[in-house]
């Protein structure tokens, strides 16, 4: 499964959205301050596989993993109050051949002190060092954050309430956030010879709701950054229950040969609780070292996604060029990768029916071993415009649910090399 961000907004969010922007228009040029942004990313990403990579990049090249262009409005009503409404056009989260417009943020701000932030409406959380920002590309060097770590959690956007409390000092500044709400998403899943209902291969993508709490601190100096924070998610499928594993039987008319299937035993929510680590810390030379890792863990038949995934990172600015190098590794559970190898491997001792439904159920752990090199360079045309060029090699090892494996093919023991060309910039 590749997780996609949730960018399903319900009515009721652009409505208030709406509102928001409604409001400020009409109130007194004196009673606020407006302020309209923008930013956008055209990204070309090309691979030496005919398979897909992260959805879309394959040998024929694609402008679609990384292009993307947003617009965001910051309405200040006092010293105290304020709004902000991000819109943005980018795949779509539930399909593979569509774009999609849709809400990023839609909040009310309430700050009563210097020192604490009250946030309510639609919120990106806080996990990751480059989480909040993700979708602005002019704010970072890479081409792309590394998937290994920037997919860990289910989904970084909720409907709820954020409390902020920061403590100034004279080295550090620390932050403690603590979060809470909810989330309607996609979790993508890839049949290589079939999806679950059907007999053709290809991608599903399976409704979830999501609810999500957690705490967050981070310490950050002019130089250092340093995050640690704890997510406690639940997972539910609307109006259905979730399996919980497999269970080995007879395959339907032919009861000498055993088949794998979904297990009998399903729960009504799933808790994903997940950790997060992450340091930014400046070098003499203008070096920069960075170095993130996260891990989850979900009790489902989609066991592979209780994984880790980290990665650490190296750059230097040289005037208006930084290059950079990083590796990054994401694994799934032993055990999970274990049930991987044995559905998988199930599909050669099993009759030509029922082959290809073993490999769907394998395909249903979505399991994750693979580990990433890349070398790239940014080069800032301006504090507000960034070209940036990047070359990767990939290697997965037992399988990796981040490639669409062929029919009858594997996602394991593969390397790919990814060229990517980017321009991001904000105005």
């Amino acid at each position: 499964m590749t997780r996609v961000v949730d960018v399903n907004m319900p009515n009721r969010l652009w409505g208030a959205a709406g509102a928001i922007a409604l409001m400020a228009c009409h109130l007194p040029a004196q009673a606020f301050d407006m302020t309209w942004s923008g930013f956008g990313t055209i990204g070309y990403a090309q691979s030496d596989q005919p398979v897909n990579y992260q959805r879309f990049i394959d040998e024929k090249g694609t402008f679609k993993r990384d292009s993307i262009l947003g617009a965001q409005l910051d309405a200040r009503f006092s010293q105290q109050w304020g709004a902000t409404v991000q819109a943005k056009v980018a795949p779509s989260d539930h399909r593979d051949t569509q774009w999609q417009a849709s809400l990023a943020w839609a909040f009310v701000s309430w700050r009563p002190s210097d020192d604490w932030l009250i946030r309510v409406g639609k919120l990106r959380l806080p996990f990751m060092l480059n989480t909040e920002n993700a979708d602005v590309g002019a704010t970072y060097d890479f081409v792309r954050l590394p998937q290994e770590v920037y997919s860990i959690a289910p989904t970084t956007d909720v409907i709820g309430l954020s409390a902020s409390k920061t403590w100034f000092g004279e080295t550090y500044d620390w932050t403690a956030e603590a979060y809470s709400g909810k989330a309607s998403t996609y979790w993508r899943y890839y049949g290589r010879d079939r999806k679950f209902d059907t007999n053709s291969p290809g991608s599903w993508f399976l409704p979830i709701d999501m609810k999500s709490t957690g705490l967050v601190l981070t310490a950050r100096s002019f130089e250092h950054v340093f995050r640690l924070g704890y997510h406690e998610g639940e997972a539910s499928r609307p109006g259905e229950k979730t399996g919980v594993g497999f269970e080995m039987g007879n395959c339907p008319g032919a009861p000498v040969f055993g088949c794998y299937n979904l297990s009998s035993t399903t729960v009504e929510k799933v808790r994903v609780p997940i950790i997060t680590l992450g340091a930014s810390v400046s070098l003499p030379e203008n070096f920069k070292l960075t170095g993130e890792y996260g891990k989850a863990k979900v009790e489902s038949a989609s066991r592979g996604l209780s994984r880790w995934g980290g990665y650490v990172a190296l750059s230097k600015r040289i005037g208006a060029w930084t290059p950079y190098a990083y590796y990054a590794k994401v694994k799934s559970t032993g055990d999970a990768l274990d049930l991987y190898q044995r559905l998988n491997g199930n599909s050669g001792a099993v009759p030509l029916p029922w082959q290809g439904y073993q490999r769907m159920l394998a395909d249903l752990v979505v399991p994750y071993d693979q580990s990433t090199v890349a070398l790239g360079t940014s080069y800032w045309i301006t504090t507000k415009s960034v070209i940036k060029a990047e070359w990767s090699r990939v290697d997965t090892q037992v399988a990796s649910s981040f490639v669409d494996a062929p029919v009858g093919g594997e996602s394991g023991n593969r390397q790919i090399d990814v060229f990517s060309l980017s321009y991001s910039f904000t105005f």
